[in-house]
């Protein structure tokens, strides 16, 4: 199971392909992403939180609100747009806004969208499909890494592979070679769940990553991010959604004992 801490990482490393998600091209993407800081936000006095936003740092352009969804939620929409009204209310009630909500199937959008109908059709609320996205001849490298989420077990070793070599020779940049690399690993590892970590790191070539001075300082300072810590924040998500323990290892595709043992360990 695919979750929604992924994709953040993502437009967090890579925050053009968040605009090419929306159906820009690579130039605009380029630009609006030049334009915007990716953020996540607490409301003030509320227990809201939105998971992701993009803020833009010029009048005149809207505020995206960036939702996730890769399991049944019924109150998805309304989720994002109480986060969005929020937002407004406490910032400016005139700003621009758009909630995008990126389902990694069409299937997994909620039914009775009477109440929303309004802010589809105006844009001001936008549902995407992964596993309908158009894919891009000579895309991008976070855009690819997004098309790797949906690549079936069987292709996915392989695009992995080409996508670490890209990463190796387009990003001159060590500190986000790394994190681009770890975050093509973590999709393997949900890819294929019956190999090892360290098998996996064998299958993509990427010993002499985890051997450099610029990685072993990334996980000095917290970069690093394991199969756990990315299952307790959609955990502890779907938790204050009251769904109960087996239903989320059901649709997490995890034991009984593994939901409970994260639910249960304290913050760090």
């Amino acid at each position: 199971m695919i979750t929604d801490p992924l994709f953040y990482r993502l437009f967090e490393t890579s925050v053009d392909t968040f605009f090419l998600v929306l159906g820009l091209s690579v130039d605009e993407a380029r630009e609006q992403a030049a334009r915007y800081r990716y953020e996540a936000l607490e409301f003030k006095e509320t227990a809201h939180r939105a998971d992701r936003v993009f803020r833009p740092q010029e009048e005149g352009l809207p505020v995206y609100f960036l939702e996730v969804q890769f399991y049944p939620l019924p109150s998805v929409y309304a989720d994002v747009l109480v986060k969005a009204y929020t937002y407004l209310k406490q910032h400016d009630p005139s700003q621009q806004f758009v909630a995008v909500v990126l389902f990694s199937s069409r299937e997994l959008e909620p039914p009775g969208l009477a109440p929303c109908q309004p802010l589809l059709d105006s844009g001001h609320l936008r549902p995407f499909y992964l596993d309908e996205l158009p894919e891009m001849a000579n895309a991008p490298l976070g855009l690819s890494i997004l098309y790797l989420i949906v690549q079936s077990e069987a292709q996915a070793p392989a695009m992995a592979r080409k996508l670490v070599a890209r990463t190796k020779s387009e990003i001159d940049d060590a500190a986000l070679r790394v994190n681009l690399i770890e975050l093509i690993e973590t999709v393997i590892i949900y890819k294929l769940p019956r190999l090892n970590r360290e098998e996996i790191q064998s299958m993509l070539q990427i010993h002499d990553i985890r051997e450099s001075r610029v990685y072993q300082e990334a996980k000095e300072e917290g970069r690093e991010e394991v199969r756990e810590e990315v299952l307790r924040e959609v955990i502890l998500k779907m938790v204050a959604q009251n769904i109960s323990v087996a239903k989320i290892a059901k649709v997490l595709q995890t034991s009984v004992k593994e939901v409970q043992h994260i639910i249960s360990k304290p913050a760090e």
